[in-house]
């Protein structure tokens, strides 16, 4: 077997749920004996995976782990305890703020995610600061975060709701303290999930507050949805929530969320679908008589993308797709905005990000999203359909 092949198979395994890896765990232990680890230790850290399945892997070894392997995973999850405990200060603080000015907010992923899925803030690195806050009072909220230091967000503000597609980013001002995001939902098709679901009442007291067991598990696929299946990274977080919590989730109550919230039934279903694929979460358990995945639904299980190499102009693209495939019903439009022509600032954010000295037209951007939509659409025709 190609080392990439046992590399990718060691990692596929590594990321999966507890039952997953034991039932595979002879299959790890023969390919542990014949993977570079230098190389694997490389391609981890390049994907920002190291502390996260590093540990898992060098279990999986048996004792084989080379020595270099195992210090260097050790040395991630230290350099991310860090930077987590750091984060998570800052996250604190930002919440007390919010909340001392009547904002209700709740953390999203980042290291207090790790410490809740992996029982260490270092296991899971994090870049920002993820707050979810009622959208009405969104703007308030980037005034009360601002007295931190921030500048002004510069991302798009539609002009009839006065809302950003899904959040706002503030940089501090001095680099001195990480960017924080202010996000009013949690995925292009929800308006209430968020906002219902994912902060705490009013009355709550101020950090002993956590979403209801089925209510997290759907942020979790939906989290893995937006981001178009790519990598391990969500996959991973799904496989530890399932782990962890699976156990605390009432017979029904997935199904009860989605016909609550109608437009998020297909993109549930078939994130849990491509989880049970890719990490073993047991999307039969999970959401009970669901229903068999129809042609666009099929199409965009089989667009996920656990080992990453295409160019990141694709990888966009088809994350994109995956948004148009599994848009609920009457909301083309919105994904034109989005993934096809969006609004000019948000090319001139692209740009930006890009380092690029000007964005390109509407109309070209639009032409090339189109173009790369028919490769992917072509090589889907070409390769046989493994995931139903």
């Amino acid at each position: 077997m190609a080392s990439r092949q046992v590399e990718q198979q060691l990692i596929l395994i590594s990321a999966g749920t507890g039952a997953r890896r034991l039932a595979m765990a002879e299959l790890a232990d023969r390919l542990a004996a014949d993977v570079d680890w230098r190389s694997l230790a490389a391609t981890l850290h390049s994907r920002r995976l190291l502390p996260t399945l590093g540990p898992r892997i060098v279990d999986l070894a048996n004792g084989r782990a080379d020595p270099a392997f195992s210090a260097e995973v050790d040395r991630s999850i230290a350099a991310g305890r860090r930077h987590g405990a750091f984060l998570q200060l800052v996250a604190v603080r930002a919440i007390a703020m919010l909340a001392e000015a009547g904002i209700r907010s709740s953390p999203l992923k980042g290291p207090l995610l790790g410490e809740v899925l992996y029982g260490d803030p270092g296991r899971r690195p994090s870049g920002d600061v993820d707050l979810l806050v009622p959208a009405d009072q969104l703007h308030m909220a980037v005034d009360v975060i601002r007295g931190l230091g921030y500048g002004a967000p510069n991302d798009y503000v539609d002009d009839r709701s006065g809302l950003p597609l899904l959040h706002l980013m503030l940089v501090h001002e001095r680099q001195q303290l990480p960017p924080i995001e202010l996000h009013w939902r949690v995925h292009w098709y929800e308006e209430r999930f968020a906002r219902e679901r994912l902060l705490p009442p009013p009355d709550h007291a101020l950090g002993d507050w956590r979403p209801e067991p089925a209510d997290e598990l759907v942020a979790l696929l939906l989290f893995y949805a937006r981001d178009g299946f790519v990598d391990l990274r969500l996959a991973s977080d799904l496989g530890a929530w399932w782990d962890a919590h699976g156990a605390a989730v009432p017979h029904d109550a997935i199904a009860d969320l989605v016909f609550a919230y109608p437009q998020l039934a297909r993109v549930v279903v078939v994130a849990a679908t491509v989880a049970e694929k890719m990490v073993g979460l047991p999307a039969r358990q999970i959401i009970r008589d669901a229903p068999t995945l129809r042609v666009r639904e099929r199409m965009a299980a089989r667009l996920a993308n656990p080992h990453p190499r295409s160019s990141s102009a694709q990888l966009y693209a088809d994350i994109g797709l995956i948004d148009g495939l599994l848009m609920p019903r009457g909301d083309f439009n919105a994904f034109v905005r989005r993934q096809v022509l969006p609004p000019p600032q948000v090319l001139d954010q692209h740009a930006r990000h890009a380092s690029r000295r000007r964005a390109r037209s509407p109309l070209a951007r639009g032409l090339g999203v189109l173009g790369r939509y028919g490769l992917t659409m072509a090589r889907l025709a070409r390769a046989p359909e493994t995931l139903v």
